[in-house]
């Protein structure tokens, strides 16, 4: 005891580079590195953002003043061409005034600057009828002089009424200006950019007025624009071909034909490839507003195919775009489309700030770039001042730190340490008295811990006492655990039902015989294996889910499990539940199951007895279904057939009510002929003077007229049917109705074309005229004391008979004209007009059609066929 105080006294203290002061001072250095360096990132992101936002406001600052001369010109244009436009429907018969007041307009000092040239393109006839082609149109030449140009008219010469700036105005209304894509004239070989407007007079396109903008002289206005501004401005169409760009003739040149002075932003991207990033661009906003304007069309997919069917593929989606958004005029100011830095301009030879402007009406994109100021300089000045500054006050701070630590910290504990290495516990007792921080605390906890120790060890004997009496109890213990084991295995071994025990990894820890007979697997096999490697996936993924069930769950789960077997799979009854340790901790599930499958199968035989007891059930309500349908089908037919024979019964009815009606016209006739006889005979009798004689000679005349027509009539009806003289029919029929219209005061009208000749039975025809006739002499003039009159009127049309019968009688009801009707649709026989209804459709296939007023009249109309068909 005395020799260990020197040994631990001449124990080396702690390496400089593993002690706490020097770990401490690195880790200050660390972080006062971390705050000085993040502190100069923090501001140096802070001043490039505001240069940044800086620069883009004013990038669009520069873009709206351009933009803003831009409009004032193209909106001063648009009122030019819509003043040509008007002049010209003013004076579209007048050339002459047209040739005076066109070129005033063209020649405005404020435009002269900017105007290439313009006129007015009439359609074909519009302005005068006897020309195809009508065009006024004027241009500047190279003195500035404005030149009647005439060869557009030439027929040699591609008409106008096909080109890009014309085609389009047919789908703009007055007032609206259509601005084409950039082009180069073929007359002029000026490239140029035309404002068209169309001409309406009453509802129907006549032409188009339009006012040239030369590209050169756009150019040059840009270029004046941004005099004053560091950067420059590209000014393209609305299919992208440039109009305008810093040193055009210089920079374009290479990318051009030597015929067409005009290129892509594509095109000249391909070449300038820093330029990429806004072509992509201006693809994306092209397809965004193309969408846009298919989403909203105003005008059909086939008015837009006509209008870009001479267009190219490429320009023809953007056209009907363009032509669609001026119809629904979705914006009327200028917005920014899009905003791209790029890393090296090929005309500032440095970093840039791209803003892309979409001009309303025009259509044309405005690419407006100025340069991005250098931030390195800016940013190094910065770092120095503020970097240098931090350090300084770090490097104080970090010293003052380490002084006031060794003094407060350091020095105190490292004391102690000596202090413990010496033995010295008084020294360690003082330290906590005179202290009341933490390390006095410290030192207070360090006694305090030293004497627990001392209990401790004092009290580790009676411990080791007690645990050797402990570990022969838990060899009894252990004992009876085996004995209880056996009697378990024992269970399992022998029970005829299956029992497995599963962990938290689904895999087998305990399975008995009957589950390894069942499977027809061995043990081995079976302990530490997963249901995927026993099992198909099916079955596999059943029981783990209802293993997660059990898991789940605080309660014992029942269910149905199919347990594959050498025999093929038998339903088992499985009861599975959650095995949780003494804290309550799933530990794994367990599972006990019972043989059901010959329950399943007897209730599956349960089951397909009564799908057959169904099947024979469904059978037999088919049949009565069947059945009912069959006899519903009888019913019908046996309607059908009662229909049938009333409709039979009253035509039958119907002709025999006409044979009556017929005999008792001849039996009339005859007994009135018969009384005329008797009376001539008794007066040829009785008086024998010449002047008598003669009146007897006109009655007999007269009679025997009666007999030829009787003749006529009845003899005809006798033979075959021929041709029947329409006219000589009535009034042969007339003459016998003499005596009932004389007695009942009628006035008869007949009208019939003489030469009227038709086939039929004469016999059938007398029947259905006496019965029209006999109805209207009984009926229409019934209580009637006016002036009677009866037309009839037959007339050929086409290849149909027309009979009209007119009285001035007394008429019908509405109530009584109604039920005639309904009769007559129903196809009853309640009088003569309903029969003569039925009797026209049946035998004549025709139509009987009836008009009647009270006290006005009744109006009867027939029609049927002359042939058959």
């Amino acid at each position: 005891m005395d020799k260990r105080p020197n040994i631990e006294a001449q124990a080396p203290l702690t390496q400089w580079q593993k002690s706490l002061p020097f770990k401490l001072t690195l880790i200050q250095l660390l972080i006062a590195s971390i705050l000085i360096f993040s502190t100069a990132w923090v501001i140096l992101n802070i001043q490039t953002q505001q240069i940044n936002e800086q620069q883009t406001l004013l990038n669009q600052n520069h873009g709206q003043i351009i933009i803003a001369k831009l409009q004032e010109m193209t909106s001063q244009v648009e009122n030019q061409v819509n003043a040509i436009s008007q002049i010209a429907m003013l004076y579209r018969h007048e050339p002459e005034q047209l040739s005076k007041s066109i070129p005033e307009l063209l020649s405005i000092e404020s435009q002269k600057d900017i105007i290439s040239g313009g006129g007015i393109w009439p359609e074909p006839g519009a302005f005068n009828r006897q020309k195809f082609r009508d065009s006024l149109f004027w241009s500047h030449n190279i003195h500035g002089e404005l030149v009647a140009i005439d060869s557009y008219n030439d027929d040699n010469f591609p008409s106008y009424h096909t080109e890009e700036w014309y085609r389009p105005t047919r789908f703009f209304p007055a007032g609206k200006v259509f601005w084409s894509k950039s082009y180069v004239d073929l007359t002029t070989h000026e490239p140029m950019v035309t404002a068209s407007s169309a001409m309406w007079m009453e509802h129907q396109f006549i032409g188009a007025a339009t006012t040239d903008i030369s590209l050169e002289k756009l150019n040059q206005l840009l270029r004046n624009a941004m005099l004053n501004v560091s950067g420059y401005v590209m000014a393209l169409d609305h299919q992208n071909q440039i109009l305008a760009f810093p040193n055009r003739d210089n920079t374009l040149q290479s990318h051009s034909d030597t015929t067409h002075n005009l290129i892509s932003f594509d095109a000249f991207a391909q070449t300038e490839q820093a330029l990429t990033p806004i072509a992509s661009a201006l693809h994306l906003a092209d397809r965004t507003f193309i969408e846009q304007a298919i989403a909203e069309r105003v005008f059909t997919q086939e008015q837009m195919e006509n209008l870009t069917r001479l267009s190219k593929d490429s320009e023809r989606d953007m056209l009907s775009a363009i032509v669609n958004d001026n119809a629904k005029n979705h914006f009327s100011t200028p917005k920014r489309i899009a905003l791209v830095s790029l890393a090296m301009d090929p005309i500032l030879k440095g970093p840039s700030l791209v803003s892309v402007f979409l001009m309303p009406h025009t259509y044309w994109k405005i690419l407006v770039v100025t340069p991005v100021a250098p931030l390195e300089d800016t940013a190094k000045k910065l770092i120095e001042k503020v970097g240098l500054s931090l350090v300084l006050i770090q490097m104080f701070g970090l010293i003052l730190l380490f002084i006031l630590q060794h003094k407060l910290i350091m020095a105190p504990i490292m004391e102690m340490v000596k202090a413990l290495k010496r033995n010295d516990s008084a020294s360690i007792e003082l330290k906590a008295k005179e202290r009341h921080d933490e390390v006095g605390l410290l030192a207070k906890t360090f006694l305090s811990r030293t004497q627990q120790l001392e209990i401790a060890m004092s009290s580790l004997d009676a411990s080791n006492l007690a645990l050797e009496q402990q570990l022969l109890s838990q060899q009894h213990f252990q004992q009876e655990l085996n004995r209880h084991k056996e009697q378990l295995r024992s269970l399992l071994d022998y029970s005829s039902t299956i029992i497995y025990i599963k962990d938290l990894n689904g895999r087998y820890t305990l399975v008995n015989n009957k589950y390894c007979e069942v499977l027809g697997i061995e043990r081995r096999k079976i302990i530490g294996a997963m249901d995927f490697e026993l099992f198909q996936p099916p079955l596999a993924e059943l029981y783990q889910q209802n293993d997660q069930r059990a898991n789940n769950s605080h309660d014992a789960l029942h269910f149905e499990e199919p347990i594959p077997t050498p025999r093929g799979e038998i339903i088992y009854h499985m009861t599975k539940f959650d095995i949780r340790d003494d804290e309550d901790n799933s530990i794994g599930v367990g599972a006990i199951g019972f043989n059901v499958d010959l329950k399943k199968r007897q209730e599956k035989e349960q089951e397909k007895l009564l799908q057959y007891q169904l099947n024979q059930l469904k059978d037999q309500q088919h049949k009565t279904q069947l059945a009912q349908q069959e006899i519903a089908q009888l019913r019908a037919q046996l309607t059908d057939a009662n229909d049938e024979i009333n409709l039979q019964t009253q035509l039958n009815r119907n002709k025999q009510q006409s044979q009556k009606l017929m005999q008792h016209f001849l039996s009339d006739v005859m007994n009135q002929m018969m009384q005329e006889q008797d009376r001539l005979l008794a007066q040829v009798c009785q008086h024998k003077d010449a002047d008598q004689h003669t009146h007897v000679v006109q009655l007999m005349s007269q009679q025997a007229a009666r007999l030829r027509q009787i003749s006529q009539l009845f003899t005809v009806q006798q033979s075959e049917i021929r041709p029947l003289h329409l006219a000589q029919f009535f009034q042969h029929l007339l003459s016998l109705l003499q005596p009932q219209l004389l007695k009942a005061q009628v006035k008869v009208s007949l009208s019939c074309d003489e030469q009227l000749v038709i086939d039929g039975d004469a016999w059938q025809y007398l029947q259905f005229f006496y019965r029209l006739l006999n109805n209207t002499l009984q009926h229409a003039f019934k209580d009637h004391h006016q002036h009677r009159e009866l037309l009839l009127q037959l007339k050929k049309q086409g290849h149909e008979l027309q009979l009209l019968v007119k009285d001035n009688g007394v008429g019908l009801s509405a109530s009584k004209l109604e039920q005639l009707r309904h009769e007559m649709q129903q196809k009853q026989c309640t009088g003569t007009l309903s029969s003569l209804n039925l009797w026209i459709k049946d035998e004549l296939k025709g139509e009987l059609n009836i008009k009647s007023e009270l006290n006005q009249g009744t109006r009867i109309e027939c029609h049927w066929p002359l042939s058959k068909a």
